[in-house]
Order: structure tokens, then sequence, then C-alpha cells
């Protein structure tokens, strides 16, 4: 367990590319992609064939006072607008399909990432991972839309072509010759507005998150005061946001500007050349007519497919910060060479450092309570979260029975070895499903709810324990919240329970009963308690001092600890403890 380095770093996760293939290629999406394709491509060429039809109707009816034409033309007329009609009805509905699952796909890969119990380092905010998981998954399936409208949109450029070929064939190689170098011209625009929407996403993404954090926590920065200081840290990474957005849309603007004039300009020369012509006799007047058609036609492809890039610019934005966080490493490496946990009658800590501990060794066996006091509250995260596996300890071993637990799978850890941190939880639900969530199905949740004192509380709450919770249990006030998340960690009954600081919200009577509970219940398994409680303290076996004034590792029981004169440790841990 010395080596610290993550499992795996964030080049090691998917590249942008291959996340805007797992978007509209996985489960069967190519093949709906493909049709949406075929359906506005149909639409395409349906509306660059309507002028040609309109300018035939003219030379081949019109002009030749012929009615049996007339009526043969007005049926390829109506049937050439059912066509149009119904391959885009088809079209849009297969891409919103595509679109809709892709960003699906995308959204649970992220969740599986982010819940992995491997855990991420460097670790996201909240608030970050919901905004990849909503804008930027749909920002990246909706590239199914900018994909095949604009594939669509090429291939009605090159019907418009091919028609122009045929109705001369000077205007035809003006088309084709001249649009290559048009569409070049705004990819390569396009490309400000790529780096500037990365930007805006980011900084969006970060003010998102921030806000969502804040309101997160409301309840806490109210009451250490910190309200204004929150706020102008929101203050400042929404300006910068907006900064980031507006630079992006100025580069939008240009481009937008640069892509109309480009492109009116081109099909100005188109028509004025056609009506040359015409005015020459070397076209006819419906000819003519189907030209304009067409130069009017081709704005609105040419248009779309101009803006291929900067749809393209965006979905590379949101690909970009979806392949990161999917690609962010791990903050505990999987087991290698796993081994089942065979034996669970002692954990053992063996030289544990961490960035705040140092030389830690102590052991906890079956049936055994041991109190931990340690100097801090960030010394006593630190061994949760080593002994959880939540991190990777900077050396030493921790072993549940013989086997270390950097061999155990991480599931089977934590199914062993139980220690929620301190600060865990509730979810949506009832109060009954939060306590139960990880107990055994069907389990007689009496005991621990009288255990954890949430008896207490039930006769207070409207439904009792069918009582709702909101997200967070924000319903709920910091003493019931925190018996709740101890009636979970005692009904999931593990070999090896590890608590930190269970009762800081409760009053020191319910706390005298919760200890009796924690003390009932606990019979048969090896118990952690990290806390500087007189209360909790007294019901433990043994306890142990970390921390600074303490002489290395001091162990005794709570008395003998508080009448132990004349040792540094035992002082340490006074002070501690009556503090």
């Amino acid at each position: 367990m010395s080596d610290s380095t993550p499992d795996s770093s964030p080049s090691d996760g998917p590249t942008p590319r291959a996340v805007i293939r797992q978007a509209l290629n996985d489960d069967g999406r190519a093949r709906r992609l493909a049709g949406a394709s075929v359906g506005f491509t149909g639409h395409q060429v349906a509306e660059a064939l309507v002028p040609v039809v309109i300018g035939a109707v003219i030379d081949r009816a019109v002009a030749t006072s012929d009615a049996a034409a007339f009526g043969r033309w007005v049926l390829v007329i109506g049937v050439l607008f059912a066509g149009l009609t119904l391959s885009w009805r088809f079209a849009a509905r297969a891409a919103a399909g595509v679109s809709e699952y892709g960003a699906h796909s995308l959204r649970m890969a992220i969740t599986r990432r982010t819940l992995d119990p491997h855990g991420m380092s460097p670790r996201r905010m909240p608030g970050e991972v919901y905004s990849i998981a909503t804008a930027d998954a749909s920002g990246v399936a909706y590239f199914t839309h900018t994909l095949s409208t604009k594939l669509a949109a090429a291939l009605g450029v090159l019907t418009a072509a091919v028609s122009l070929l045929l109705i001369s064939v000077p205007l035809g190689l003006l088309v084709l010759i001249a649009t290559p170098p048009v569409l070049l011209l705004m990819q390569w625009l396009a490309k400000p507005l790529e780096r500037r929407s990365e930007i805006d996403q980011d900084r969006s993404a970060h003010a998102g998150a921030l806000a969502t954090d804040m309101i997160g926590g409301l309840r806490v920065l109210s009451g250490l005061g910190a309200t204004g200081q929150a706020s102008t840290r929101y203050r400042t990474a929404s300006r910068s946001a907006l900064d980031a957005t507006m630079s992006a849309q100025r580069a939008q603007s240009l481009y937008s500007a640069a892509n109309t004039l480009v492109g009116s300009g081109f099909l100005a020369l188109i028509a004025f050349v056609g009506a040359r012509m015409a005015v020459a006799g070397s076209i006819s007047v419906g000819q003519l007519i189907a030209v304009v058609g067409l130069a009017q036609f081709l704005q609105g492809p040419l248009v779309d497919v101009a803006y291929f890039g900067a749809g393209l610019a965006r979905t590379r934005a949101s690909a970009t910060r979806v392949a990161r966080l999917l690609g962010t490493g791990h903050a505990v490496r999987p087991a290698t060479s796993p081994e089942p946990v065979t034996d669970t009658t002692t954990l053992t800590v063996d030289g544990l450092h961490t960035t705040h501990l140092e030389n830690i060794t102590f052991a906890v066996r079956r049936g055994e309570i041991l109190g931990v006091v340690t100097g801090s509250g960030r010394h006593a995260s630190d061994l949760v979260d080593c002994l959880a596996r939540r991190v990777t300890p900077v050396a030493g071993t921790i072993r549940i029975g013989d086997t270390p637990i950097d061999r155990v799978p991480i599931d089977e850890l934590r199914s062993a070895v139980f220690a929620p941190p301190h600060d865990a939880a509730l979810f949506s639900g009832s109060v009954a499903a939060n306590v139960g969530v990880a107990a055994v199905p069907g389990a007689d949740l009496t005991p621990v709810v009288a255990a954890a004192a949430v008896d207490e509380i039930e006769t207070a709450l409207p439904a009792g324990l069918d009582t709702h919770v909101t997200e967070q249990g924000r319903s709920l006030s910091g003493g019931q919240r925190q018996r709740i998340a101890l009636a979970r960690a005692l009904a999931a009954d593990p070999p090896v329970l590890v608590l930190h600081d269970p009762t800081t919200a409760v009053d020191s009577v319910t706390e005298s009963r919760i200890a009796d509970g924690i003390r009932a219940l606990r019979p048969d398994g090896a118990t952690v308690l990290l806390t500087t409680s007189p209360v909790l303290l007294g019901i433990c076996d043994r306890v142990i001092v970390l921390g600074p004034g303490a002489a290395g590792i001091v162990e005794g029981t709570h008395a003998q600890l508080l009448d132990a004169a004349g040792n540094p440790g035992a002082q340490a841990y006074r002070s501690m403890v009556t503090a």
C-alpha cells in the first residue's frame, strides 16, 4: 500500500472522438443515424428539385399551353412535396432518438465513473459533474443533428450543382469549383470559435458547480458566517464565465457575418451569371427561373454546411470535457491479485503514514470497541478514509485478518469494513429506506432505530419512519440526519464498523443512550470509534491517542487515561476530551 500513484490518469481515458462515437454509434444508433441522414438527404434533394420542376412546368406546359402536360407536372410537384414532407418527419424522429439515447448513454457512463468505488483523483465537485452529465452530454449527442443535416445539406448542394450543370455547364462548374474553397474558408474561420467555446463551457460549468455546491451547503455556510465570502467567490466565477461567454458570442457573431458575406456573395454571383446567359439566349425562361430558384435554395444548405464547423467546434468542446471526466484517475488502485476475505476477526493497522498522520499502528478484534482520539478532525478523516480505502496511504499496511486490504476487491472490502465519512449524506426517500439501504433485505430495523435514538424523532415526523426525506436530508435537522445515518451504519452490521464522531449533533442525554445502543448492538463485531466524546469513549474496551502531545500511541481505558499522572500522552488525552 506504499504506492500512492493513482490507478490511471486522464490520458488513459477515452478521446473526445471516442466519446462522440459512443454517443452516435453504440447500441445500433449508427443505423438510425444513417436512416436520419437518408431522410434529411431526401428532403434536401427534393427541395433542390422544386425549382427545377417549376422551371420545367414553365417551359413544357405553360409556354406551350399544354393542359395535359400541365396536369402531369402538377402531379409530379405533388409527389415531390409529399416525399419532401415524409422524409423530413422520418428523419427528425430518427435523429431525435439517436440524440436522446446517445445523451443517455454518456450520462450513464459519467454516472458509472462518478460512482466507481475506487474514487476519483482529483475529486470533482458535484455541480461540475452535474453540468457535464447534462449540458455537455446533450451537446455531444446533439451532433446527431449537426452531422445528419449538414451531410444532407452537402448533398443538396451537389444536387443543385448537377441540376445547374444540366442547365448550363458554365454555371455548374462555377458552383462545383467555388464551393470547396468557400467551405474550407468557413472551416478555418470556425477555429477561434472552437477555442472560445471550450473556454466558455469550462467557465460556465465551474460557475454552475459553485452555485450548486453553495446552495447544497447553504446551511453550513450560514452557520459559519461565510455566505459573504461564498457570494464573492461565486460572483468572481460568474463574471469570468460571463466574459468567456461574451468572447464566444463575439466570435460567433464574426463567424456569422463572415458566413453571410461569403455565402451571399457567392449566390449573387451565380444569379448574375445566370441572368446574363438568359439575356443572351443561352438558357430559356424556365431555366432562368430554375437557376434563380436554385440560387435561392443554395443559400440554406450552404449556410448549413458552413455552420458545420461551428457545430463541430461546440461538440468537440463538450466531448473534451466528458472525456476528461471519464478519464479521471482512480483515487485508489483496483486490487491486484485479488484475494477473498476469509478472516474478519481482526483489523490491523501497521506503520500507517498519511498526509497528516505518521507511523500509526494498532489492531481491533472481534467483539471489541476501540476508541481512537486524534489531534484534529483532519487526522480522523485521514484514518477513516484509509480504513475505507477511499484514499491510498503514503506508507504502511492495513489488513483484514491476514489479507492486506489493497488485495481485496473494493466491493467485498466495503462489505467487510464499513467506514462512512462523518458527513454521510441521506438520500431522497423515506426514513426507513435510508436506514435499511445497507441492511439485509427484510431485516428488522427496530433494534437499530432504538440504538441510534431514531425512535425519539420518529414521533415528531409527520409519517414516522415513512416520512419522505428530501435530497441530502435538507428537510431534517442536523441531529435528525446524524441519527438516521448512524442507524444506517448499524443496520449494515458489518464485521468491522468505523464511526467518526457519530453524536456531535445530539444532546448529552441522547448521546448516552446512543452509546449504550452501540455497545449492545456490537457484541460480535469489531468497532472503531473516532471521537473525543467522553460518553462514547466510556463504552470502549480500549482507547488509543494519536496526535500532537502524545508520545507515540498512548493506550488504556478511558478511566485509566483520565487518572494517569505524569504521562504526556494521558495529559494530551485529558486536554482533548475535556476541552
